[in-house]
């Protein structure tokens, strides 16, 4: 019988979060949120095979991918492998597993042995933080940082508020806006989808987040959840790039008021982008989570 992949939907959250809950996982992808907000852009279906999650993406036409299968109480990774590489082939699709850290490299190893080989995929690795260095921002090394945050002091009245309710809908005109001063180009597109279906499902996602208002108007916002007891992982952080420091100080605010009891933040990845790469690498990150693809080994 051909397996059936479905479409993510709201109502998967309860699944999704239970497969997620079983492991120590740290990577950026493990969060239904991830999962949700991406589906359009990557194409994301899933299926439950032998008790195992699988989820199944594409990116752009012909760029067919599987995530490594996430193992329930009495999953059969192994089988589900085996299946997937089926499903895979009779598709005509090559088989290119991504998003493979070292907790779920080692439950492939253990359940199919030798059957992949890894490539390291840096442009996808996540990028860890103390929170308490973000919320901080101590010693010679974040000297800029404080730089900016002062300067934004100096120059503009702001103040810090929760997204909820009262302010979910100016969050979104501030994105609108924003993004009609952009070219339409498919990366621009795909993220503007991901950053409305967050805010427009804010509630159901269970996610927080936090805006700064100056001269009346939403000018910066954030948004994630807990990835782990104890971890964050922030999916979304816009500002107003006219206002100087703006990203700086929507940064150290969210981490402030949302998660100055949560030991690290994950603030994913810098997709190979050399100014995302920079902009994240200033900040010191503690830990990188290092992703791989993994390919079947010639037979």
């Amino acid at each position: 019988m051909d397996i059936h992949f479905k479409e993510i939907e709201l109502g998967d959250k309860p699944v999704f979060d239970h497969y997620f809950s079983l492991r120590h996982y740290e990577n950026s992808e493990f969060t239904f949120t991830n999962m949700f907000i991406w589906r359009h852009a990557f194409n994301l279906r899933f299926s439950i095979i032998d008790g195992c999650l699988c989820t199944i993406g594409r990116f752009g036409k012909d760029f067919h991918f599987f995530f490594p299968p996430l193992d329930g109480e009495d999953g059969n990774v192994d089988s589900a492998i085996h299946k997937l590489i089926q499903y895979f082939k009779r598709q005509g699709y090559p088989i290119v597993m991504k998003g493979v850290t070292h907790i779920t490299k080692k439950i492939i190893d253990e359940a199919v042995p030798g059957l992949f080989r890894y490539e390291r995929d840096p442009n996808n690795d996540d990028y860890v933080y103390c929170t308490q260095d973000l919320i901080y921002l101590k010693g010679k090394k974040y000297h800029q940082k404080r730089n900016h945050i002062n300067k934004f002091l100096r120059s503009y009245q702001y103040t810090y508020e929760p997204v909820d309710d009262s302010n979910i809908e100016e969050c979104i005109q501030a994105e609108l806006e924003w993004m009609e001063n952009k070219d339409p180009v498919p990366g621009l597109e795909h993220e503007k989808v991901a950053v409305l279906e967050a805010l427009r499902n804010f509630d159901a996602l269970k996610l927080k987040g936090g805006a700064l208002r100056i001269d009346g108007k939403i000018q910066a916002f954030s948004l994630g959840e807990l990835l782990n007891p104890e971890m964050a992982v922030i999916h979304i952080e816009k500002a107003n790039t006219q206002y100087h420091g703006c990203y700086a100080m929507i940064n150290q605010q969210f981490a402030e008021h949302c998660w100055k009891d949560v030991p690290y933040i994950n603030r994913e990845e810098d997709m190979g982008i050399p100014g995302l790469r920079q902009a994240k690498r200033s900040y010191h990150p503690v830990k990188m989570v290092e992703k791989y693809t993994g390919y079947l080994r010639e037979e």
